[in-house]
């Protein structure tokens, strides 16, 4: 004979038996099935049992391994609705140098700093006390009266009334970010005031040497004129090197107290770029019918800018397409495209491009590719407008071939 046994209501086996039929007086008693599916009905159960006690073991492992990876990282604190302390885990015993017993039973003001306002901590109370989840982060005082950090979530437990009967603070130690955070800050103020002072610095010496470099080309012209009957054509050369030399010196001192006033604080107004670059195209107009050049341009948007520091990054762009041209005469494009949040605007030009190992080159202080006597310059052209545009909170880069032409971008936030 064979009864099934079952588990869960499924058939996970069959109980079997062998049996030699005897005769006996008192057979009608004895039922050899009943007594089979009784044994069979206590083996499922049995296997019942063995099943919940293995997975229970599972279970507790599971919960064990997740309890330890949540003490190695994160300090967990239960309270009562009163803010009593009633479970703290190994990690704030750790951090805060307290131990479990000193801890239970009392609350949060044990590690109190002192640090923050009474209003952030009746802001606090007033949040999870109605239910609701809060998050910030917190200094906290240590036993040893050392400080930390930590970044908090309390989570309050309702009870059937929707009303907090515990809260459950899990907390991550952040004093090393913190410090790092406060030392960035620092070293963000010490370099904007060395900043300042280097501007500062730019400004005062550009603008001193103004006087003396043009009194300088005045006494030299002056001595062209008055001796010039007297000079053979060697002096006179030395005189036409000295003012060009006069003359180059002025340049860069005019563009260096353009750098300089880059960030200084001016009012951001509404630019109509199109009418912002028809009077770029009207003060190169000399220099574009010099060089046959042909300049088009796209409908171009309003913007929120300082129209002197856009007039400058518009007249270095263009310039520079008119400058590095090949022999055929320049095409340069303005253009611009809707990207999202910001604008892309474009100078495209058919000139001598660029060489891939310069590009990095280009947008700092003082870099030529080129010698002065091939062309002129100062070197700063285009630092001023990576100042211009980052001032502005955009960015720029090019894109360029050698003899093929460059690819001047740059993005103005909307």
């Amino acid at each position: 004979m064979s009864v099934p046994i079952r588990l869960d209501g499924e058939t996970v086996g069959q109980l079997g038996i062998n049996y030699k039929h005897l005769e006996y007086s008192n057979k009608g008693a004895i039922s050899i099935s009943d007594f089979l599916n009784s044994i069979a009905l206590d083996f499922g159960d049995w296997l019942q049992r063995s099943k919940l006690r293995d997975i229970e073991a599972a279970y507790l492992g599971d919960v064990k391994m997740t309890e330890r990876a949540i003490n190695e990282h994160a300090i967990i604190a239960i309270t009562d609705s009163r803010g009593k302390i009633q479970y703290v885990n190994q990690k704030f015993c750790e951090v805060s140098k307290y131990s479990t017993e000193e801890l239970i039973g009392e609350d949060h003001r044990i590690i109190n700093s002192g640090y923050h306002p009474r209003d952030f901590f009746l802001n606090l109370w007033s949040t999870i006390s109605k239910g609701e989840i809060w998050k910030g982060e917190i200094r906290n005082r240590a036993k040893d009266g050392s400080f930390y950090w930590v970044d908090t979530t309390i989570i309050p437990l309702l009870d059937e009334r929707g009303s907090p009967y515990q809260y459950v603070a899990i907390r991550t130690e952040v004093t090393a970010h913190k410090k790092l955070e406060a030392k960035m800050e620092e070293q963000v103020a010490e370099l904007a005031r060395s900043n300042d002072e280097l501007e500062q610095f730019a400004y005062v010496v550009t603008h001193d040497l103004q006087e003396p470099l043009r009194a300088i080309t005045s006494f030299v012209q002056l001595l062209k004129k008055y001796c010039n009957d007297q000079l053979d054509e060697r002096a006179n050369d030395l005189i036409s090197h000295a003012v060009a030399g006069a003359n180059r010196m002025q340049m860069l001192i005019d563009d260096l107290l353009t750098y300089a006033q880059v960030n200084a604080s001016q009012t951001m107004t509404d630019i109509d770029c199109d009418h912002l670059l028809s009077n770029v195209l009207i003060d190169l107009s000399i220099i574009i019918d010099e060089c046959e050049a042909t300049v088009t341009c796209d409908k171009l948007p309003v913007i929120k800018g300082i129209p002197f520091q856009f007039v400058q990054l518009f007249t270095n762009l263009i310039n520079n397409a008119l400058k590095f041209k090949r022999a055929e005469p320049p095409r340069i494009h303005v253009g611009v495209g809707d990207n999202q949040n910001e604008w892309i605007f474009s100078v495209t030009d058919n000139g001598i491009g660029i060489e891939a190992q310069y590009i990095d080159r280009i947008f700092r202080v003082f870099q030529r590719l080129h010698s002065r006597k091939e062309y002129s310059g100062t070197g700063i052209g285009l630092a001023i407008c990576k100042k211009v545009v980052e001032h502005h909170g955009g960015r720029i880069w090019v894109e360029s071939e050698p003899n093929a032409g460059s690819s001047f971008y740059f993005s103005i936030p909307k």
